[in-house]
């Protein structure tokens, strides 16, 4: 009888350590649903994904907040909101050049949310991809003195 379970038990660890195996092997792979915001859904009776990742548009409409839109989709935006801790390096970019940055594109993830006052649908923002801006370049952010532009050199004898 006793062979019987041992043999048994030699016979189920394979399974329960190769069912631990793939489930970490799940938990690695990328979280994130792509979605585009033509598609993301501010009603009650659709279910979207919860964790996304967007394509899109990032804008300062000032003073509704920030927003993500879609040239696809006018009229149709969802607001941005930053983690109150563990701000990914590109979020916290994004959050401490808020002033500076009023439009760019780039690949926008997080985790869907709704704000219980208002009941609206946001992204909570977890990290940014391709982040392209024309507003902010992250040169000017570097330590060091300011370089003014030179005037240009006088001409003698000064022209009558």
């Amino acid at each position: 009888m006793t062979g019987r379970f041992i043999l048994l038990l030699f016979a189920l660890a394979p399974i329960v350590i190769g069912d631990s195996a793939y489930s970490q092997a799940r938990n690695t792979q990328p979280r994130y649903t792509p979605v585009s915001v033509c598609n993301i859904s501010f009603h009650h009776e659709r279910v979207n994904p919860k964790y996304i990742s967007v394509d899109a548009e990032y804008a300062d409409a000032f003073p509704h907040g920030l927003v993500l839109s879609d040239r696809r989709c006018p009229g149709k935006g969802i607001q941005i909101d930053f983690p109150d801790t563990g701000l990914d390096p590109s979020v916290a970019l994004i959050k401490d050049h808020l002033w500076e940055i009023h439009h760019a594109k780039g690949t926008f993830r997080g985790m869907l949310k709704r704000d219980r006052g208002t009941n609206r649908l946001y992204l909570s923002l977890e990290s940014v991809v391709n982040f392209q801006s024309a507003d902010y370049s992250p040169e000017s952010d570097k330590d060091g003195p300011i370089r003014l532009p030179e005037p240009p050199l006088p001409k003698w004898p000064p022209a009558p």
